[in-house]
């Protein structure tokens, strides 16, 4: 899992985990015991009925309701949690928004729509700044995805538009434009399909711009975040349960040093989060999905599968066929 805590990092705002199969209590005294939502990169599943997805629906509903109420809470998607704002708010399936792009380990341009003129996001940000994030001399933006969104998707799928407004696109690597950013209309709720937390604390992949402009953007775009967050008066029972909570007890594995992962093929985060490395999977074997939208569970267990693959390399290969197999046994 993308390290979260990177992109807050920048504004003095601590961050802690959240187990996809938490229970609704857990969810719940978690909710109230904190700021803002990041919904990381990484890889999962998107299905719709996906343990993850269907966790994360639980606290968008709570991030909806609150701000309803009064009750600022802001909510940032990153890569994979870009794609899955826009899954949420629309309930299609990730197959029929999202298509192949050219795009890991790419450093490139943001492309400003008329939107990001008055957009919360990209408004207040330096004039300057903003004329570089489209220069394709300094790209700026750093973008580590296989799949991305066309803006045409929110012509066919109309309740995007109503929630969400197009603030920057980008072009991968052939050419095939995709959106890379974009801002809710009507709660404080932000997207970049691009990495900002990179610039700033990872160095594993020798494409991430580490300019002062490319870090000067992501500060600002965490500034905005945290911003908001600062107006939520959620707060854990006690001092010493927010110590507990706090994304530094759970064990990390240098991942971009490591034996297995650091392939010339590496293009995952620096650090790696593994979590309960005890505990069984909610739902189904071990070894796999048991139905439409399950993966195995996220724990140490994977790092072990990796090893026993052999590379890093090996293994997206043996989780692309098995991610394949599985689409085709659903379609089928």
């Amino acid at each position: 899992t993308h390290p979260p805590s990177r992109f807050c990092d920048h504004s003095a705002h601590a961050s802690i985990t959240c187990r996809f199969h938490a229970s609704d209590e857990e969810l719940a005294r978690l909710f109230r015991s904190i700021n803002g939502l990041i919904f990381p990169g990484g890889l999962t599943w998107l299905w719709l009925d996906a343990p993850y997805v269907i966790t994360a629906r639980k606290l968008f509903n709570m991030a909806l309701e609150a701000n309803n109420n009064g009750d600022v809470f802001p909510i940032h998607g990153t890569c994979l949690g870009f794609q899955l704002l826009h899954i949420l708010a629309s309930n299609v399936s990730r197959n029929d928004l999202l298509i192949e792009t050219n795009s890991t380990s790419h450093a490139s341009t943001l492309k400003l729509m008329d939107a990001a003129a008055d957009s919360i996001m990209f408004g207040s940000l330096n004039h300057e700044l903003q004329k570089k994030l489209e220069d394709p001399m300094l790209n700026l933006a750093l973008e580590n995805h296989e799949y991305g969104m066309p803006p045409p998707m929110y012509k066919k799928y109309p309740v995007l538009s109503d929630w969400y407004k197009i603030l920057t696109t980008t072009k991968d690597r052939q050419g095939i434009e995709y959106i890379s950013s974009m801002e809710a209309k009507k709660y404080p709720f932000f997207g970049t399909q691009w990495h900002p937390e990179k610039p700033s604390f990872e160095f594993g992949i020798p494409e991430i711009p580490h300019t002062l402009d490319a870090i000067l953007v992501a500060q600002h775009l965490a500034n905005t975040f945290v911003d908001y967050a600062r107006f939520s008066s959620h707060k854990p029972e006690s001092h010493e349960q927010e110590l507990e909570m706090l994304i530094y007890n759970t064990p990390v594995v240098f991942s971009a040093k490591d034996e297995v992962f650091a392939d010339d093929n590496y293009d995952g985060p620096d650090m790696t989060y593994y979590f309960d490395p005890d505990e069984k999977p909610p739902h189904g074997p071990d070894d796999g999905p048991s139905y439409s939208g399950e993966l195995k569970y996220a724990s140490r267990r994977d790092y072990e599968a990796m090893k026993a693959a052999g590379s890093y390399s090996e293994f997206k290969a043996w989780q692309t066929q098995r991610r394949r197999a599985t689409v085709a046994q659903m379609l089928g």
